[in-house]
């Protein structure tokens, strides 16, 4: 046996053995930085990537009269991967090391971001579209083989901890990925009159972008050389010849337990509601604040920053368990924060001219999304520790794969209630009258998870457990 499999033998025995109160297990690991790294390198470029290519989408040749069909169609194509591959990645990450599956999903990070580097110069929506649709396929096996992961690598007493860095990590690559491609479509993009020239996103100095987005993927591939090896979950597990019969089987899995299957739906609305937040920010930016692209970069780092403090906060307040009482507060607070997002008064600003940072309405609209993200980090966390600790060990990746369907669905049909809700022919909301639709869709679940905190409470009180 090799020195990096005994030592991710032994990690994987301290996270399933018994920790005394007073011990202090160790998190800080090779393993545990090297994944956390490789993963924050992989939320960078997919949010750079994104949001690069949504404001060159935005001004192109034959898509500048529809804002909100770029929106929608860049959110589908990016998420549609998660749900045709969820059979494939779950077999995976329990047939083969994971630190295998990371390492390829990462060299072929690399291959598709020089492809959309060529989508971009040739100004080709639909190219960049596939190219999205690429880095979503990547991701799709990515996401389930690094969650899979970390009870390993993780001892059990720090998992709530480990998950809140992981999130924090997670949400500040966010943060930049949005922020930098916003700034870098603005520093690359003529603007004589104050608008972006028609067809030419990205054109000017382009060698800067791409730059970036080749940096970020070769230093993500570095980092995953380091990631330990890891025993396959199940090494007999059958390559899934009908992946969609595969899929059924592992979403039928994952519903028979039936606590769990409650818990991923609950971690999936989060998904979907966040998705929805995302794409009405780009809206909320340009219709009520009146602010310039790269300023609705800062509006997005707000909401992230919010989402990682609110996950610190939870792993903190967590205490070496995993404490759903956050779940319902957390909920709470979301309709709290959306319905005040939903009272943002509108930025005045003249023709072709934008609204200063000071101006009211952005400050007002920025702490609301700090607000909101914060909550919604108290309400995610909780639930993800949950589906790691209570997942059976041997069908982990499944069950980790099968919460991946359900969490990018919700994303994937989020995005597009959104573009109902924006679009001109059909509901025609505002983008206040947006946050106003956030509120009404999470009081089901607040209630939900009140009546289930209740029932929980009751059942430790009356049975001991």
């Amino acid at each position: 046996m090799s020195s990096s499999t005994r030592e991710i033998d032994g990690a994987a025995a301290g996270a399933n053995a018994f920790v005394p109160p007073d011990s202090s297990p160790r998190l800080w690991t090779k393993g545990f930085i090297a994944i956390l790294i490789t993963q924050f390198m992989v939320a960078l470029n997919d949010n750079l990537f994104r949001w690069l290519i949504i404001p060159i989408g935005k001004y192109a040749v034959g898509w500048s009269d529809n804002p909100d069909k770029v929106r929608s169609i860049g959110a589908v194509v990016f998420l549609l991967p998660f749900l045709l591959l969820t059979a494939y990645a779950g077999f995976f990450c329990d047939r083969c090391d994971r630190r295998k599956v990371i390492i390829a999903c990462k060299i072929a990070e690399v291959i598709i971001i020089v492809m959309g580097i060529f989508g971009i110069l040739a100004q080709s929506v639909p190219f960049m579209l596939v190219v999205l649709c690429l880095l979503g396929a990547q991701s799709a096996f990515f996401s389930p083989a690094k969650y899979s992961s970390l009870p390993t690598i993780v001892p059990l007493a720090r998992i709530s901890e480990a998950n809140g860095y992981y999130s924090l990590t997670t949400l500040i690559a966010c943060v930049g990925g949005q922020l930098l491609g916003s700034t870098l479509f603005v520093m690359t993009t003529l603007m004589p009159d104050g608008k972006p020239q028609i067809g030419q996103g990205g054109l000017y100095h382009w060698y800067w972008w791409a730059a970036a987005l080749l940096a970020v993927a070769l230093i993500g591939l570095i980092s995953s050389l380091f990631i330990p090896k890891m025993r396959p979950c199940d090494p007999q597990a059958r390559f899934p010849l009908n992946p969609f019969y595969q899929t059924f089987a592992d979403l039928r899995f994952l519903f028979r337990e039936r606590f769990l299957f409650w818990v991923a739906m609950g971690s999936s609305f989060f998904w979907g509601l966040g998705a929805l937040a995302q794409l009405n920010i780009d809206k909320f930016g340009d219709e009520i604040l009146c602010v310039r692209q790269d300023h609705i970069g800062l509006l997005l780092v707000a909401l992230s920053l919010g989402l990682g403090f609110g996950a610190m906060l939870a792993g903190k307040l967590s205490r070496g368990r995993v404490e759903l009482g956050m779940v319902p507060i957390g909920a709470f607070f979301i309709i709290v924060f959306s319905v005040v997002l939903g009272l943002t008064p509108h930025a005045s600003a003249g023709e072709n001219a934008y609204a200063s940072l000071d101006s009211f309405p952005f400050i007002y609209g920025t702490l609301g999304l700090l607000l909101l993200g914060t909550s919604s980090g108290m309400f995610d966390i909780p639930l993800l520790a949950t589906l790691q600790t209570k997942s059976p060990e041997t069908h982990r990746g499944r069950i980790m794969a099968a919460y991946n369907f359900y969490s990018f669905g919700a994303m994937a049909l989020f995005s597009v209630f959104q573009g109902i809700l924006a679009d001109k022919d059909s509901l025609n909301l505002s983008a206040n009258g947006i946050w106003i639709a956030c509120a009404v869709l999470t009081v089901p679940v607040f209630l939900f998870a009140v009546r289930a905190f209740i029932t929980q409470t009751r059942d430790f009180i009356t049975h001991g457990k």
